[in-house]
């Protein structure tokens, strides 16, 4: 029985799947007709009217706001847009009053992303401890071992790219307010969940999440180049921008008079013009997915991977992605019987989109996705 009964009406939005099976949403997702739609409408009026109607497009965006903080259980003031997912992690590492003799626990599989701002940080002293997963599932026993008195942050993806790992937000939340009571100090957690955005249910509230920030070109099928960040409201005035300009502060319309009197929400974050388009195109994938329901769309992800498992497994597949259904995600990893180039690209030429990544085949199908298209892609198996 079919989640979403629609789904064929829906797949018409989707003309990728007239060339292929698109097993790559943890990659660079297609965009839909709604989108095209979207991006019509603004092109045509930016062609004909220039910036006349700017008013009208500055509130559409603050329409979308508000849309994207009610999808994750935010508030519009907790919400900035950004380019992408990393512009929103960096916002964080340097934003933060972090000192020499801190520490920032992450895991060691991580996407660079959410390596590479930490890091940045040794330069000030600021010490990155890895949490050792040995690439595989993320136990909270391990985040416990990783945090110590000296730690002062705690980020990590809601799905790891590489292993497909959804991790216990809720539980690492409540780990966390331990520690904290334990070491009598604030330990932020800060949230990469660009591989959850438009896959799965987010909520910022109910995971005690400080800081997230998500690109929407994966699961939530834009274009790249537009995203969210999300602050929670305690935390504004602790984080600092580092990049400011003529949007940054309470009255940015009021070119004349300098006044630099930063804004009182996360908007302070969004220093000059925005990618409207980007934003456009959130807009148009935040009424796709508020359609149908995202819960929804999470169930037919994991009825449609589940069903790639048991294609995997009947030809004696290695998966390497955790496949209990607490944890596993819309990403499944398998090692390749023969090359991996050889079998990646008999894939590839047979229409199915999927990606490498560490050595093994990955594959991440959306809601969208049929089991028809899951048996092209067992006939493809070795």
């Amino acid at each position: 029985m079919k989640v979403i009964p629609d789904i064929e009406v829906i797949r018409e939005q989707f003309p990728v799947i007239k060339n292929l099976a698109y097993f790559d949403h943890a990659a660079v997702a297609p965009v839909h007709l709604r989108t095209r739609e979207a991006l019509n409408d603004y092109i045509q009026d930016l062609l004909l009217y220039g910036d006349r109607n700017y008013a009208g497009w500055h509130q559409k965006s603050e329409e979308i706001r508000k849309g994207m903080a009610e999808f994750i259980g935010a508030t519009s003031d907790e919400i900035a847009f950004i380019k992408n997912t990393s512009q929103g992690l960096s916002l964080v590492a340097n934003g933060l009053d972090l000192k020499k003799g801190d520490n920032v626990v992450i895991p060691d599989v991580e996407f660079p992303a959410n390596i590479y701002p930490w890091l940045n940080l040794e330069r000030k002293g600021v010490k990155v401890k890895f949490i050792n997963t040995n690439k595989c599932d993320i136990p909270l026993c391990c985040v416990e071992d990783a945090i110590d008195e000296n730690t002062k942050v705690l980020s990590i993806s809601s799905i790891e790219y590489s292993t497909g790992y959804r991790n216990d937000l809720e539980g690492i939340s409540k780990l966390l307010e331990k520690k904290q009571q334990q070491y009598g100090h604030k330990i932020y957690f800060c949230v990469d969940a660009i591989q959850s955005l438009g896959a799965f249910k987010i909520d910022v509230k109910k995971s005690n999440i400080d800081f997230l920030s998500a690109d929407g070109h994966k699961w939530f099928l834009t274009p790249e180049g537009a995203g969210i960040f999300y602050c929670r409201s305690e935390n504004l005035d602790k984080l600092h921008p580092v990049s400011v300009g003529w949007k940054s502060v309470r009255k940015p319309l009021d070119f004349s008079n300098i006044k630099f009197d930063l804004d009182h929400s996360a908007r302070k974050f969004e220093e000059g013009s925005l990618n409207m388009m980007g934003v456009v195109a959130l807009g148009a994938s935040l009424e796709l997915f508020n359609s149908i329901g995202i819960e929804k769309v999470e169930e037919n992800i994991l009825n449609i991977t589940y069903k790639a498992i048991l294609k995997l497994r009947e030809k004696d597949y290695i998966i390497t992605s955790t496949v209990s259904n607490k944890y596993r995600s819309g990403i499944i990893c398998f090692k390749p019987k023969e090359s991996i180039d050889k079998e990646y690209q008999n894939f590839i030429d047979n229409n199915v989109q999927l990606s490498i990544r560490d050595g093994k085949l990955r594959i991440s199908p959306h809601f969208y996705n049929t089991e028809d298209e899951i048996e092209h892609f067992d006939r493809l198996l070795r």
